[in-house]
């Protein structure tokens, strides 16, 4: 059986994506790797990895906040403007211009607010491919393997299960639950399911202890079995370590449930640290 990777919330940070992926290649030249979402923004070269994200015949890229930020912007952008011939900076002044305008950009509004503007640049200066926002709009939000199941935020498995019975881009599903996978962190401290995991991102573990109440003392990922809801038994696994502002990403083997963690040093220069077992 090949090994399957999971990793998640890498943020345009490139050196930190670059050796994680290179980890995964060398322990199976096949791996199967499931991105948790979040490929894009604040950092800068989300773009170009979400690109070869969704290349990879190797990957399952699971949609994230920022991914669906990012398509009802650039949606927005291309009702809004044509930008031929504009050059990069000219794009920025007009894109930045539209933080001044309330209610009228909201989509471009949302995602500037949360570091999107080097991915809508890209996006604008590469010709606003659409069929690109069609592959994204069509990513998928949930996938389980054996008793471990992924999306982006975690949330309830109630949820989560109604939203992976579903053909999400071909059946009617209420919004509110498919966003509540990719979205919500007001459900961190409730559990799962029995004997099941939620392995997810979305909230840095450092900021974890702000929703649920658990000590945090480095920054790794967290894995928890919440209590405050005795119906839900279940266990729950935030991967994501805020890699583009820590420097610390971490890539989990689904098979050994060993996470081994990277960090991005001053020099750009990527080592590895401690493997953690779960």
């Amino acid at each position: 059986m090949h090994d399957v990777f999971f990793f998640t919330d890498i943020h345009g940070c490139r050196p930190l994506f670059d050796a994680i992926m290179k980890y995964c290649y060398e322990m199976d030249d096949t791996p199967w790797i499931i991105f948790g979402g979040d490929a894009i923004d604040r950092g800068p070269d989300g773009y170009n990895i979400m690109k070869q994200l969704l290349d990879n015949p190797h990957i399952t890229y699971l949609m994230g906040n920022h991914e669906d930020m990012f398509v009802k912007a650039a949606r927005e952008i291309k009702q809004m403007f044509s930008f031929e011939n504009a050059d990069r900076d000219q794009v920025k002044t007009v894109l930045s211009a539209c933080k001044n305008f309330d209610y009228k950009y909201a989509a471009i509004q949302d995602s500037l607010s949360n570091g999107g503007m080097p991915t809508l640049l890209d996006w604008v200066i590469d010709g606003m491919p659409m069929d690109l926002i069609e592959r994204i709009e069509k990513l998928p939000r949930t996938i389980s393997i054996g008793n471990r199941d992924f999306c982006h935020s975690g949330g309830v498995y109630n949820t989560f299960k109604r939203v992976a019975d579903c053909e999400y881009n071909d059946l009617p599903i209420d919004p509110w639950t498919g966003d509540a996978i990719i979205w919500n962190r007001s459900t961190l401290n409730i559990g799962w399911a029995p004997n099941r995991i939620a392995i997810f991102g979305h909230t840095p573990t450092p900021y974890l202890p702000d929703y649920i109440d658990i000590q945090v003392n480095k920054i790794q990922p967290i894995k928890y079995a919440p209590t405050s809801n005795p119906a839900y038994t279940g266990e729950k696994l935030d991967m994501d370590t805020g890699a583009v502002f820590t420097g610390i990403a971490y890539v989990l083997n689904i098979l050994t449930m060993q996470a081994q963690g990277f960090e991005l040093k001053k020099d750009n220069q990527v080592e590895k640290i401690e493997v953690i077992q779960f």
